[in-house]
C-alpha cells in the first residue's frame, strides 16, 4: 500500500514543490486592458529565480531567521517575489501597500521592529533609518550573491514550521492606534483549505497544475490586505495561476472576460457596485457565483448586481484579527435560505456566539457577535493584548444573530467606518486633524455610500474661518487616502451625551442634515 504524501504546510513550501514538479507551470499572470488584451504569464520557475535572488540579498544583508522584513509593494508580481524571498531568507513579511503614504508606512514598520524593507521602485520615500532593497514591478533588480563552491543549491532553503510567524498585517485599533495582526505560515494553508472546502470540489492539496483551459483566479485587492494573500494561497493550493490586476476597473474586468471564461469571482462590495451600475456593456462569461468580502454588502447593491447579471452573490464575513468567520454557500442561496443581513454558515474551525447587549431596542436574540478560533494570536505586534476573554472569545464589535445555522450581521456595537473594504477608526482621523491649527475640535462619522459602503465626514469646530480644502490637504500628507474625510460640516461644539462622551449618533444626524442642506442649496455633498 502506497503511503500518502504529506500536505505542504506553508506557501514557501508549496512554491518549492511546484517548481520541482513542473517549473514551467504558469504561476502569475497580468493582462493589458487595451485590445487585443495581451496576457503575460510568469512560471513558477521564473518567480522562484527572482525570489531566490532576493532571499540571497536579504541573507547577505544580515536578515536573520524570524526577523521582520518590511514589504512596501504594489499589486504586481513584485509582491509575490517579495514575500517568497523574505520567507526563503527566514524572515517574516510585514506587509504595507504603496497606497499608504511614506510617513504612515514608516510608523507601521517601526511598530513591527523592521530594519530592512523590500520596496518597489517608485514607492513613497522612507526615512534613511531603514535599509531599503529595491525591486521593480516584476520583482527583478537584484542579483543573487555568489555561492561558495559545494554550497547549497539555489532552492535549498530551510522551510518554516506551520506555527512559525509568517506575516504581519496592519489595522487601526479601536482607539485609533495601529495594530499588527500576526499570521503563521500554517494560517495561510488553513485559509486555503477552508476556501477549497467551501467552494471547490475537495479541500485536499492538488500537486499537479490545473488544466490549462481553466481560468486563473484574480486578485484585485491592493497589497497589504490579507485577502490578496489568502486568494493567492487558495490558487497555489489547487494549482491554478493567479492574475494580478493593479487596480480594479471596469475595463480590466472586460479585458479578463475577453480572454477567459471564469466560474467565479472574488470581489469587494465597492467592486460589485461598480459593475452593477456601470454604463458599459459587461458580460461575466461562465461565472456561476461571485463572493463578496472585506466590508458589508448592501442588499440594494446585491439585488441590482444579481438582476443585471443573473449571477448570485455569496456574502462572507470576517476580519483581519480572526480571518474568515462565515460564508454563504451556493446551495443555501439557491434553496432560498437567505434574508437581509445573512453572511452564511460559520467557517470550518470557527465558533460563534451572541452576547446580549444592554439595549432594549434590540430585537430578541440579537447582540454582539463573539468569535473563537483555535489559532487566535495572544497579542498584537507592539505588545497590545488581543481582547479575548478567559474562554478565548473575541468581541467583534459587530451586532447580529444566529438563526437556523446562519449568521446575520445587522449593525455595529463599536465605532468603525468601512470605506471600500478599508477599516477607518474615527479616533485616528480625529487625532490627526486635531494637530492642525485650523481646528479647535471635531468628530468623524460615517455616512452611507452606494459605491464605497460608507464615507467618512468630519464635523469641525473651526479655530478661525473654515478652510476645508486646507485641512483635507494637511490630512492627506499623513493619512492613507481612504481615511481622509470626504467632506466637512461646521459645528459650534461637538455633541456630547449626558455622560460627557461624544454623541456619535447625534453627530451623524447633524452630518446628514448639513450635507442634505448643501445638496438642496445646489452644491454637491462630498
Amino acid at each position: 500500500m502506497t503511503e500518502a504524501t504529506p500536505e505542504p504546510s506553508s506557501l514557501a513550501e508549496i512554491a518549492l514543490l511546484r517548481v520541482r514538479r513542473s517549473d514551467s507551470a504558469p504561476f502569475l499572470m497580468t493582462i493589458d486592458e487595451r485590445q487585443p488584451h495581451e496576457v503575460r504569464a510568469r512560471s513558477y520557475g521564473e518567480i522562484a529565480e527572482r525570489a531566490a535572488a532576493l532571499a540571497g540579498v536579504l541573507a547577505a544583508a544580515g536578515v536573520s531567521p524570524g526577523e521582520r522584513v518590511g514589504c512596501y509593494l504594489s499589486n504586481a508580481p513584485c509582491w509575490v517575489v517579495g514575500a517568497l524571498g523574505t520567507w526563503w531568507a527566514g524572515g517574516v513579511v510585514a506587509a504595507v501597500g504603496t497606497l499608504v503614504p511614506g510617513p504612515e508606512a514608516a510608523r507601521l514598520f517601526e511598530l513591527a521592529g523592521v530594519s530592512t524593507v523590500v520596496a518597489v521602485a517608485g514607492a513613497p520615500e522612507l526615512p534613511a533609518t531603514f535599509r531599503v532593497v529595491t525591486i521593480d514591478q516584476e520583482g527583478d533588480g537584484v542579483a543573487a550573491p555568489a555561492r561558495p563552491a559545494g554550497g547549497p543549491g539555489p532552492l535549498d532553503f530551510r522551510l518554516p514550521d506551520p506555527d512559525e510567524l509568517g506575516a504581519i498585517f496592519f489595522t487601526s485599533g479601536t482607539t485609533g492606534a495601529p495594530k499588527g495582526i500576526t499570521y503563521t505560515h500554517g494560517d495561510f494553508v488553513t485559509g486555503a483549505k477552508r476556501v477549497a472546502g467551501g467552494y471547490a470540489r475537495k479541500a485536499t492539496y492538488r500537486p499537479d497544475p490545473a488544466p490549462a483551459h481553466l481560468a486563473p483566479g484574480v486578485v484585485f485587492n491592493p497589497f497589504g490586505h490579507t485577502a490578496g494573500f489568502l486568494r493567492l494561497a487558495f490558487r497555489m493550493w489547487i494549482g491554478r495561476p493567479t492574475l494580478l490586476i493593479p487596480k480594479f476597473t471596469v475595463p480590466a474586468v472586460r479585458a479578463y472576460f475577453a480572454r477567459f471564461s471564469a466560474d467565479s469571482l472574488q470581489l469587494t462590495p465597492t467592486m460589485i457596485h461598480m459593475l452593477a451600475t456601470s454604463g458599459e456593456p459587461i458580460e461575466l462569461r461562465g461565472v456561476q457565483y461571485v463572493t463578496s468580502g472585506t466590508a458589508p454588502l448592501s442588499v440594494a447593491t446585491r439585488d441590482r448586481f444579481e438582476q443585471r447579471f443573473g449571477v448570485p452573490v455569496l456574502d462572507a464575513y470576517g476580519m483581519t484579527e480572526v480571518g474568515v468567520v462565515s460564508q454563504e454557500r451556493l446551495e443555501d442561496v439557491r434553496a432560498g435560505l437567505r434574508r437581509p443581513g445573512s453572511v452564511g454558515r460559520p467557517a470550518t474551525g470557527v465558533d460563534i456566539r451572541i452576547r446580549p447587549l444592554d439595549d432594549e431596542e434590540r430585537p430578541a436574540g440579537e447582540g454582539e457577535i463573539l468569535v473563537r478560533t483555535k489559532d487566535m494570536p495572544a497579542e498584537f505586534v507592539g505588545g497590545a493584548k488581543v481582547p479575548v476573554d478567559a474562554e478565548g472569545w473575541f468581541a467583534t464589535g459587530d451586532v447580529g444573530r444566529l438563526e437556523d445555522g446562519l449568521l446575520y450581521v445587522t449593525g455595529r456595537a463599536q465605532e468603525k467606518i468601512i470605506v471600500g473594504g478599508f477599516n477607518v477608526y474615527p479616533a485616528e482621523v480625529e487625532d490627526a486633524a486635531r494637530r492642525s491649527p485650523l481646528v479647535t475640535d471635531l468628530v468623524v462619522v460615517g455616512l452611507p455610500d452606494d459605491r464605497l459602503g460608507e464615507r467618512p465626514v468630519a464635523g469641525v469646530v473651526w479655530a478661525g474661518a473654515p478652510d476645508e480644502e486646507a485641512l483635507l490637504r494637511e490630512l492627506r500628507t499623513g493619512l492613507a487616502h481612504y481615511k481622509v474625510p470626504r467632506g466637512t460640516f461646521a459645528l459650534d461644539a461637538v455633541p456630547l451625551t449626558p455622560r460627557d462622551k461624544v454623541d456619535r449618533r447625534r453627530a451623524r444626524e447633524l452630518a446628514r442634515a448639513a450635507l442634505d442642506q448643501v445638496t438642496a442649496d445646489g452644491g454637491v455633498a462630498r
